[in-house]
């Protein structure tokens, strides 16, 4: 067996989208970010991105989904939630138990829904209800 450096597990990016119910989502999720502490982020409005630094490393990015890049499936999804505007997020698979709290703190303050990117938007973050 030779020695040296050992493998390292490749990097995976997880993908997931962010259904807002109003236009101006990512500003309204900086506004939001702004006002908590110890959370770091950067928006340039102009490219419609957003990136949310987490605790140690790492971040969670959103970017404006164009309407001319949405499918049937996911304008069934918007119709569904009464979306007004699409973001994806991709973050690294290691960061997702950090990134899915950032997304848990968002939706409670903004509203909104975070589902992966997939054919059943499975799974799904929204406000919690009632109580």
């Amino acid at each position: 067996m030779k020695k040296g450096k050992t493998k390292e597990a490749p990097k995976v990016m997880e993908e997931w989208l962010y259904l807002s119910e109003e236009e101006g989502a990512l500003r309204l999720l900086y506004e939001f970010l702004k006002e908590e502490e110890g959370q770091r982020a950067e928006f340039w409005e102009e490219a419609g991105v957003l990136e949310i630094g987490l605790l140690d490393a790492g971040s969670v990015d959103l970017e404006i989904l164009p309407r001319e890049e949405w499918d049937e499936e996911l304008l069934a999804c918007i119709c569904e939630q009464q979306a007004a505007e699409v973001c994806t997020v991709t973050f690294m698979q290691e960061d997702a138990k950090k990134a899915q709290k950032v997304m848990e703190i968002l939706v409670q303050k903004a509203g909104g829904i975070f589902c992966g990117d997939n054919r059943d938007f499975l799974p799904r973050i929204k406000r919690e209800t009632g109580g």
